[in-house]
């Protein structure tokens, strides 16, 4: 027989894996001395214990391990079990991949430009909104801030504060039309019929904003003569993490233009919905 540490040094661990794996009863000793407590393994011991640390080299759980030890696994399930932790190996390795076109594209801007962009870039995930807007068509910038002006106002005045959420601004871009093709208003806390005409024939209606899996978001502050800086980050984002726009710009006002910081200062979250290039 071996002593602890005699067999820890056998099998390539420590002493306190093999105490550990003994508290869990998958791996007990062969003997115990009573008067000195010292713990003693036998070298046909050691098919069990290198089973355990193969399995835990697959990425199984002690916990999944002590059943197999027993035989009350069956193969099916075994391979059920292997199976979902290669899904799961599987997304980690596409996360790490994400993550370092994202390092190599900082690394890239930093080498071009001397200097890291203040303005960093998200990507989430955005769930189903309910929204309360109107669409227009506007010539130029300085129509689209009365108009975003205009929903602000009255928008605050005349919705519940319980129902409303966030001003919102969605932009649909044709390349064909010089024209801005705008749907303005609120985000709601909750589904909602309700209906706000806001000025004249303007009026606010109900409908939805969909889900997006993958949006590319970033915060800016301010609508002003800057903000450009950040559609400009985010294009540049896109392109060098080999994504493409999958849909209609957004922009969420985090905070209320209608009093300070107002619409110069306001934050403002910018979100593009975007998939993999093929």
């Amino acid at each position: 027989m071996f002593r602890i540490g005699e067999f820890a040094q056998i099998a390539q661990v420590s002493g306190r894996q093999l105490r550990f794996y003994d508290q869990l009863g998958l791996l007990q000793p062969a003997h115990i001395d009573q008067q000195t407590g010292y713990r003693y393994y036998t070298i046909r011991q050691l098919p069990r214990l290198n089973r355990i640390l193969a399995l835990k080299e697959l990425g199984l759980s002690l916990e999944q391990i002590g059943p197999l030890l027993k035989d009350e696994i069956s193969p099916s399930a075994l391979r059920s079990m292997l199976t979902l932790k290669r899904a799961q190996i599987e997304r980690s390795l596409q996360e790490e991949e994400a993550r370092l076109r994202h390092i190599e594209s900082r690394i890239a801007q930093i080498d071009k430009e001397g200097k890291a962009e203040d303005l960093d870039v998200i990507v989430k995930s955005v769930p189903l909104t309910p929204f309360l807007s109107l669409n227009c068509t506007c010539d130029s910038m300085d129509e689209v801030v009365r108009m975003v002006r205009t929903v602000a106002a009255e928008g605050s005045r005349q919705i519940k504060p319980g129902l409303r959420d966030r001003l919102m601004v969605v932009a649909r871009n044709d390349v064909d039309s010089e024209k801005l093709d705008l749907d303005i208003g609120f985000s709601l806390t909750r589904p909602s019929n309700v209906s706000v005409r806001i000025a004249g024939d303007l009026v606010l209606r109900a409908s939805e904003l969909s889900a997006v899996e993958t949006m590319a978001t970033i915060v800016r502050p301010g609508t002003n003569a800057e903000s450009h800086t950040s559609f400009s980050t985010v294009g540049r984002w896109i392109e060098a993490n080999h994504y493409e726009i999958a849909g209609a710009c957004r922009e969420v006002f985090l905070e209320s233009i209608t009093e300070p910081p107002g619409f110069e200062g306001a934050l403002v979250e910018i979100q593009f919905p975007i998939r993999k290039t093929a």
